[in-house]
């Protein structure tokens, strides 16, 4: 296949915390990013310049490790890069390249995926996902090696463990480029560097990995919950619909499975209005001509902020204060977001639904509407009723009716990254021409203050071709078996 060289990028992002467990992580996830091999533990940031591996050879140290890992996850899922840029990790960055959320900086390197341009200097993911990665498997290791199971290590860690490594694989799968490596690195010996995966071969690694997640977190219903959604996200990713279908059949509809930032100072939750005022992220209804109306939908909970007088539509889904309604003005560092959810569970049944051809469809996504509102666990942001969700009717063709789902599936699923792996889905499944998906035609910045207006020279333009998110450029500097995408395609 060919490989196709896209983009540079910033290399490693090091870590730093006031224990040594968690500099340890930031040492190994550098050196997984890098030529050097994990014996090498350089601390390239914290006050000291080595960390005793010998810290992590303990009961304790594993625990510690496995919350460090946690915390990885977080910050690559909906944290910012560690040096004050709030794009909300994955969440954020594969918004922008949707419809979910638009670039207000004006000339950031928000601004590139938002006009679907893949940057010649920025891409602040990819190798916070790498990071999340290594650093499950990590925990994992330790966590067999130098701790026995207990109430306060339980073996079903491992499962959950396990099912985490797999979403830091099916994010790759999602939202980026055929032929993503992952290459090993072990908690004791030398990192192993891989080829390029393609797409599928990547849904298929994340497969393997839930299945794993099952049966050792088979003493935690939780843990099993979490890898049976993660399973039927990825089957339906890959068009295998009964399969998706059972995978979750047996997941409640009030299972939830969600991350915050409470596992460290480190670690912040950056999909918020205080931080979405610095003009990085904003919201517009019908960008880029295909988009969806965003603001009139109650389970988005995008709304304009009172305090910003340009009145531009934020994202405040996660802005919820301590009376538990959602305030655009309220700054939650601590926010948790969903990683897998029993809402999800029901919605892949739905489309499955649909691909066979049973009428069911239309009842699962009316019972949601009816169900996951007030305090119920499946209601994605608080406040929503059933008069907000009156019930869908039947628009008559396969088509209107998978259109009908991905809507209702963009609506509940707001802001958890699941938007651009439906238009993927969309494109290589069902065969949908691309340019109806992604934002298209002329790209027109949000009109802000004067001062506010870093690059005007922007607005007037294309949108550019791009429909994936693409790695590190030091992948290919520093991993010999890598040589770039195989393909930029859907």
């Amino acid at each position: 296949m060919r490989k196709v060289s896209i983009f540079s990028v910033p290399g490693s992002r090091s870590r730093r915390d006031a224990i040594q467990i968690a500099s340890f992580v930031a040492v190994v996830m550098f050196a997984g990013m890098t030529a050097c091999a994990p014996s090498a533990l350089v601390d390239v940031q914290s006050p000291s310049t080595v960390v005793d591996p010998a810290v992590i050879k303990t009961a304790s140290g594993a625990i510690k490790l496995r919350l460090a890992a946690l915390g990885l996850v977080v910050d690559a899922y909906a944290g910012g890069d560690g040096s004050g840029n709030p794009l909300g990790g994955l969440i954020g960055y594969s918004g922008l390249l949707t419809d979910e959320l638009m670039c207000g900086d004006n000339g950031g390197f928000a601004c590139f995926p938002d006009r679907r341009i893949l940057s010649a200097s920025k891409e602040p993911t990819y190798g916070a996902i790498q990071q999340a990665r290594v650093a499950v498997r990590l925990a994992r290791e330790a966590l067999l090696a130098y701790s026995t199971p207990s109430a306060t290590a339980p073996a079903a860690w491992q499962g959950e463990l396990y099912a985490l490594e797999g979403y830091t694989v099916l994010w790759f799968a999602e939202n980026y480029c055929s032929g993503i490596p992952l290459t090993s690195v072990p908690l004791n010996g030398k990192q192993t560097p891989t080829r390029g995966f393609t797409t599928q071969e990547l849904y298929a690694r994340a497969i393997a990995l839930f299945d794993s997640a099952a049966v050792l977190g088979a003493d935690s219903a939780t843990y099993v919950n979490f890898a049976k959604v993660g399973k039927g996200r990825a089957l339906l990713g890959l068009g295998q619909f009964t399969a998706a279908d059972s995978a979750v059949a047996t997941v409640p509809t009030d299972f939830v499975y969600q991350i915050s930032s409470s596992y460290g100072a480190l670690f912040y939750f950056a999909i918020e209005a205080s931080r979405n005022n610095s003009g990085q992220l904003r919201v517009q209804d019908h960008e880029g001509g295909n988009g969806l109306v965003w603001s009139t939908d109650p389970r988005t909970g995008v709304m304009a902020a009172p305090s910003d007088p340009s009145g531009w539509l934020r994202a405040v889904k996660y802005n919820v204060d301590e009376s538990g309604s959602i305030d655009p003005t309220h700054y939650n560092n601590n926010s948790p977001t969903r990683l897998a959810d029993g809402l999800e569970a029901r919605l892949i049944q739905a489309e499955a639904a649909v691909a066979r051809g049973d009428a069911t469809w239309l009842t699962i996504l009316n019972d949601l509407r009816n169900s996951c509102v007030g305090a119920a666990p499946c209601a994605p942001v608080p406040g929503l009723t059933v008069a907000s969700l009156p019930a869908l009717t039947d628009p008559g063709d396969d088509t209107s009716r998978v259109n009908l789902i991905m809507q209702e599936r963009a609506m509940w699923l707001y802001l958890t990254a699941h938007r651009e792996a439906d238009f993927r889905r969309l494109a290589r499944v069902y065969h949908r021409d691309q340019g109806t998906l992604w934002p298209t035609g002329i790209y027109h910045s949000p009109s802000f203050p004067d001062l506010d207006i870093r690059n005007p020279t922007i607005d007037g333009t294309q949108y550019g071709s791009a429909v994936v998110l693409g790695p590190d450029a030091s992948e290919q500097a520093n991993n010999s078996l890598y040589g770039g995408c195989y393909d930029l395609n859907p």
